[in-house]
C-alpha cells in the first residue's frame, strides 16, 4: 500500500516535471495575469500590480 506521503511525493514530482516546461510556466502566468486583471477591475492596487508583474514575466518565457 502506498502511503499518503508517497502519493504527495508523486504529485509533487509530476508538478515539477510540468513546471520545467516554458509553455507550462507561461500558462500558469497567463492564468494568474488574467485572474488578477479580472479581480482588479481596472482599479489600482495589489491585483493590478500582479497583472503588470506577470505581464513582464510572460515576456521572458
Amino acid at each position: 500500500m502506498s502511503s499518503s506521503l508517497d502519493v504527495a511525493r508523486a504529485e509533487l514530482a509530476f508538478a515539477v516535471l510540468y513546471l520545467n516546461k516554458a509553455e507550462a510556466r507561461d500558462k500558469i502566468c497567463r492564468a494568474i495575469q488574467y485572474g488578477s486583471k479580472f479581480s482588479s477591475n481596472g482599479e489600482p492596487g495589489n491585483a493590478q500590480n500582479v497583472d503588470k508583474s506577470t505581464s513582464l514575466a510572460r515576456k521572458v518565457f
